[in-house]
């Protein structure tokens, strides 16, 4: 139950969700609005603990010392009352030190930024591929560009072959329904499981086969495989499993990202206009489009110890889960906050999280972004929204995304 001290009419459990049409249709007045009144609160529903405040949301994240491991939580907490395994090891988002110091060090060396920007070129290719597949004046962005690009290059960087795209897609789609919807029913829990067991299948395949060529290969696959640090190497299972992460993380969270991110830039006023005419906007109008909607809507932590945040107790074992769009649109970070700005200087944003477990493919989905924006708007230059089929957005409750972005060439 929520604590004396606080209204009792918080948006909490699903109406903290796009299960709810509300909320769905407007985050941001939501979080803005019980962030004005609360800043810190129990929700007890699907959360914990939540934090709206950019200040407290910065002081959790950059704390070192709160663990991340859900094994870490109380019998009583919302994590654990969903029915989530938590029998296995964790992947990299969710392991506490000493193990994520040592496996994240190890991914980096394979997973940097030489490798992604060496890999530019080929997605500046592959949006134009996908690009000129279009027919007709009208189109599902969603469909054709946003969902098929970044599978393409997350499955592309691993070195996986190019016959697996689609295999890849659906598995990924089913893992993502499973595994971060914690109120997915049963069929769809089944169906993660065995798209994760597909999965794991084929890259103990992919492994094998280059170990028996010797590991020449220039895929992240293979470094991941090569990579050393202090005498100390990933096994295979962290290999396959943080694989499994970049394929997820590399497809839903950059779909949503590049539908989000040209939505609000078609919905505002003259900005296609504007950066179709200087591309030198393309790098700012993309950090304000992963500001304005970021992907995820928490990142969480877990409380080590009794703590006590802005005045409310959070007692040990209890998870704390940081509201990412709440803080981007704090304006005590952002001044005016709720407007979409291509040109807003500074750009401050926790969509990428923050702390040790600030997102590895951040860069990644930089690129891909600032690439699609780059190839339409030199091809596009007319590019605007379908007045009369207006964007669908996802009901996902972990996500902000959209289904369905219907566009016009002209």
């Amino acid at each position: 139950m929520p604590m004396a001290s606080e209204p009792k009419d918080l948006p909490r459990g699903v109406d903290l969700t796009c299960l709810s049409e509300t909320f769905r249709n407007a985050p941001h007045a939501v979080l803005g609005a019980a962030r004005e009144r609360c800043p810190v609160y129990r929700d007890g529903m699907l959360r914990d603990y939540v934090v709206l405040s950019a200040d407290i949301g910065r002081k959790v994240l950059s704390d070192r010392t709160l663990p991340t491991d859900p094994r870490n939580t109380l019998p009583t907490s919302t994590r654990r009352m969903r029915g989530e395994d938590l029998t296995q090891d964790p992947p990299i988002m969710f392991m506490d030190d000493p193990q994520h110091k040592r496996v994240r060090s190890l991914i980096s060396k394979a997973f940097n930024i030489e490798r992604i920007e060496r890999f530019r070129p080929r997605v500046g290719a592959i949006c134009r591929e996908l690009i000129e597949s279009i027919e007709g004046d009208a189109f599902d962005f969603i469909d054709v560009i946003a969902r098929p690009l970044p599978t393409i290059t997350i499955a592309e960087i691993l070195g996986i072959d190019s016959s697996h795209h689609d295999d890849f897609k659906i598995w990924s789609d089913q893992m993502v329904a499973s595994s971060l919807n914690p109120l997915a029913p049963p069929d769809v829990k089944q169906a993660g499981a065995a798209a994760a067991v597909s999965l794991y299948q084929l890259f103990a395949s992919e492994m094998e086969a280059r170990r028996a060529a010797g590991l020449v290969g220039d895929d992240l696959l293979t470094a991941m495989l090569a990579a050393e640090h202090d005498g100390q190497t990933l096994t295979d299972m962290e290999i396959i499993q943080n694989a499994q992460v970049l394929l997820i993380a590399g497809n839903q969270t950059t779909t949503d990202v590049l539908g989000t991110m040209l939505n609000n830039i078609l919905g505002s006023g003259d900005s296609w206009a504007r950066l179709s005419a200087n591309p030198t906007l393309i790098a700012g109008a993309v950090d304000e489009g992963i500001r304005f909607d970021p992907p995820i809507f928490s990142t969480d932590r877990i409380a080590g110890e009794d703590m006590e945040l802005n005045g409310v107790a959070i007692p040990k074992g209890t998870q704390i889960s940081i509201m990412l769009p709440a803080l981007n649109h704090d304006p005590a970070l952002n001044p005016d906050p709720d407007r979409f700005d291509i040109e807003r200087r500074p750009i401050k944003h926790f969509s990428f999280g923050g702390g040790r477990h600030t997102c590895l493919g951040a860069p990644l989905a930089r690129m891909e972004a600032q690439e699609l924006l780059k190839v339409m708007s030199e091809v596009m230059p007319g590019l605007h929204l379908d007045a009369v089929r207006p964007a669908i957005f996802s009901p996902s409750p972990g996500f902000r995304g959209i289904d369905q972005l219907w566009l016009k060439r002209s």
